[in-house]
């Protein structure tokens, strides 16, 4: 006879950027190891690996996992734990002053609830970037494929950016005609971008910056100083 295995509840949840709804079960034992492994790991492949893993698995309705955005991962990720494993989470944080030998006695655990934690979107953000005279381009966001060049991306360095921005743009256009990036070469598009002056590629620098994102803000009181310290949490490895 085969041993008795438990009914696991579905919840739902509206995924961000398609605002579609997404049904979901809880993570189990056997998962939990493998995002506890992804995570020793600290390496940002493997916890992306292992996250789509996990969601697949957890899944009770259609999804492409690739197509959905970084924010819409870190969102699906966070309300997926906190209905597996529990809704708050522990962070400690240090005061950012040197405190010598009492730094360990500056540390102060800070409980979060995962359930408080929302896609903040800009009021300013728009995928629709106006560049000069009528043309201008049509973004789309990053998806899990990007996330590990998002993580490390270093933004004085510009064809780190190029890596990033050009799988990111869906169309280039003016009055006349619109060019689908997918049918343009690798390097007309660097032509293009490399011919833009400062301002207008600050422009599409910008549809990063203000696009949505997972954001947290943190305020504590250090134990030693009462110094009130204000934090803001941001990113896939902050809530993993």
């Amino acid at each position: 006879m085969a041993l008795p295995i438990s009914n696991t509840p579905i919840y739902s949840l509206t995924i961000p950027s398609s605002e579609s709804e997404f049904k979901f079960r809880p993570f189990l034992v056997k998962e939990q190891k493998t995002l506890l492994l992804a995570q020793q790991s600290e390496d940002i492949t493997t916890m992306v690996n292992s996250l789509k893993d996990v969601i697949k698995s957890c899944a009770k309705s259609d999804i492409n996992i690739n197509e959905l955005t970084t924010f819409d991962l870190e969102y699906i990720f966070t309300q997926m734990r906190a209905k597996s494993v529990g809704e708050n989470i522990e962070l400690f944080f240090k005061c950012d002053v040197d405190h010598g030998e009492d730094n360990e006695k500056a540390k102060i655990k800070v409980n979060i609830d995962l359930t408080k934690i929302e896609v903040q979107k800009s009021e300013t953000h728009t995928k629709n970037i106006k560049l000069f005279d009528d043309v201008g381009v049509i973004m789309k966001y990053p998806d899990l494929n990007l996330l590990k060049i998002i993580e490390n991306v270093n933004g004085t360095n510009v064809d780190e950016l190029f890596k990033l921005i050009i799988p990111c743009i869906d169309q280039i256009y003016n009055s006349n005609e619109v060019f689908h990036i997918k049918e343009q070469s690798n390097n007309d598009v660097v032509d293009f971008l490399n011919n833009l002056t400062t301002d207008q590629f600050n422009k599409i620098q910008e549809f990063f910056t203000t696009m949505p994102k997972m954001v947290y803000n943190v305020e504590y009181t250090c134990p030693v100083c009462n110094k009130l310290h204000k934090e803001t949490l941001e990113g896939l490895q902050n809530f993993f």
